[in-house]
C-alpha cells in the first residue's frame, strides 16, 4: 500500500522537520508526535540494544518454556496498544493512520516495512526487511510481534481478538508478520500466542515524573555528540555502536517495568548483563570505564548520570531515570545488568553491585548504584 501524497507531505512537516523524534536532549529521549488533526503528545523512550532481547527470548524459553514466552508475547501486545494509545493515533481513517505508523516505527526500526491491509477480514500484513530482532531470531516476541498484534488491535478497537504470526519470506532478512482473527491466522497456517486484557491508560504522572528538567548541563551526552565522536552512527531503521556494531532501538519507557513484572527480575538482568557485556568486550579499552558508562547511558536516555569514587567504592547516580508506575516496587535489573555487564566486558573481571536505592524527588526518579570490584 503506497502513502498517498497528503501522507508524504504530513510526513515531511511533521515528523522529520520539527524533529519530533528527539534524541538531542541528554538523558531524555522525547517523542512529540503529532497526528494529522494536529495533536501533540508526549512519550518518553530508552535505547535497548537488539541482543538483549534476543538473549531474553533464549532465556526465557529455557527457564520457562512456551509459559515464559507467551507472557513475552503479552508483554509486547500490550506495549504496542499502549505506543498507538499515547500516541492517540486517530481511528477514524484505519488505514492511513496504520501507513503512517508503521513508517515512523520503520525509520526507526527496519530497512523497510510495506503494508498490505484487508479489512473485510480485518488483518494487517507487514512484509519487512532487516526488522530488529525478528531479523535475528524470527521472533520478536515482547518487541515486533506483540507490538504488531497490539498496535493492530488498536486500530481496530479489538484488543482480545487480534494476535500476531510471522513467517519467513524469500529467505535473508525478510519476514511477514500477519495480524488478524484467530482463524485467519489458522488458516494460513502460522503459529501464534494468545494474549488478553489490554493496558489500561497512562494517567498525568507519567509527563510529570518523565519530564527534561530546565538547565541541563551542557557538557553532557546525548546520541548526537556519540554519533560526532564516531561511536554511533545511523542509517535508515537502524541506529548501531560503530566499534562492536551492536544495533540499539528506543522503546516506550514502560517495557523494561512490564518485562520484569511478567518474567521476572533475574530473567532481565541476565539478558541485560550479557548484551552490555558484549559491548564492553566490542567496544575499545577506555581510559575510564566508570565514566564511560556513565555518558553512554545519559546517552540512551536513562537519565542525567554522574559518577562518585570512594577509596574502591564508585556510585553511579541516574537523575530523571524513567519513571513508570510500578518504579516503587522495580529492582531496576536493566540498570544492574548493564552497569555490570559493560564494566565486566571492560576490565575482564568480576564486578559486583552492592546496592541499588531509588526515590523520587522534585519530580524526579533517582537511583543511585553503588559498585565494587
Amino acid at each position: 500500500m503506497a502513502i498517498t501524497d497528503s501522507l508524504k507531505e504530513f510526513w515531511l512537516k511533521k515528523i522529520l522537520l520539527p524533529k519530533v523524534f528527539r534524541i538531542d536532549i541528554p538523558g531524555y529521549v522525547i517523542g512529540k508526535f503529532y497526528t494529522l488533526q494536529g495533536q501533540s503528545v508526549f512519550v518518553r523512550n530508552l535505547f535497548l540494544s537488539e541482543p538483549f532481547f534476543v538473549y531474553l527470548e533464549r532465556e526465557v524459553s529455557e527457564e520457562q518454556g512456551s509459559v515464559g514466552l507467551s507472557k513475552l508475547y503479552g508483554v509486547g501486545k500490550r506495549f504496542g496498544y499502549r505506543f498507538a494509545e499515547l500516541n492517540r493515533l486517530p481511528k477514524s481513517e484505519i488505514e492511513s493512520s496504520a501507513t503512517l505508523a508503521f513508517k515512523f516505527i520503520e525509520s526507526l526500526y527496519a530497512e523497510s516495512i510495506s503494508l498490505s491491509i484487508d479489512l473485510n477480514v480485518k488483518s494487517l500484513t507487514l512484509d519487512t526487511v532487516d526488522l530488529v530482532v525478528t531479523r535475528l531470531n524470527g521472533s520478536g516476541l515482547p518487541l515486533t510481534v506483540g507490538g504488531s498484534a497490539g498496535i493492530w488491535s488498536y486500530f481496530l478497537g479489538d484488543f482480545d481478538n487480534i494476535e500476531c504470526g510471522v513467517r519467513r519470506s524469500l529467505g535473508g532478512n525478510r519476514y511477514l508478520l500477519v495480524s488478524a482473527p484467530e482463524d485467519v491466522l489458522k488458516s494460513q497456517g502460522m503459529e501464534f500466542y494468545r494474549s488478553r486484557g489490554r493496558p489500561k491508560a497512562e494517567g498525568k504522572d507519567y509527563a510529570r515524573f518523565n519530564s527534561p528538567p530546565q538547565g541541563i548541563p551542557r557538557q553532557s551526552y546525548d546520541i548526537n555528540r556519540l554519533m560526532q565522536a564516531n561511536l554511533f552512527n545511523y542509517r535508515k531503521g537502524s541506529l548501531k555502536f560503530a566499534l562492536p556494531d551492536v544495533r540499539f532501538v528506543p522503546v516506550e519507557l514502560s517495557l523494561p517495568y512490564e518485562l520484569e513484572s511478567a518474567v521476572g527480575d533475574d530473567i532481565v538482568y541476565k539478558a541485560a548483563k550479557e548484551s552490555f557485556r558484549q559491548v564492553g568486550i566490542g567496544l575499545s579499552r577506555q581510559a575510564d570505564s566508570y565514566l564511560f558508562l556513565s555518558n553512554m547511558l545519559t546517552a540512551l536516555g536513562y537519565g542525567l548520570s554522574g559518577i562518585e569514587k570512594d577509596a574502591d567504592v564508585r556510585t553511579l547516580n541516574l537523575t530523571g531515570f524513567p519513571w513508570y508506575r510500578t518504579s516503587g516496587t522495580s529492582t531496576f535489573p536493566i540498570v544492574r545488568g548493564a552497569v555490570e555487564g559493560f564494566l565486566e566486558g571492560q576490565a575482564g573481571r568480576t564486578v559486583r553491585i552492592a546496592e541499588v536505592k531509588s526515590r523520587v524527588s522534585d519530580n524526579s526518579l533517582k537511583i543511585s548504584v553503588v559498585i565494587v570490584g
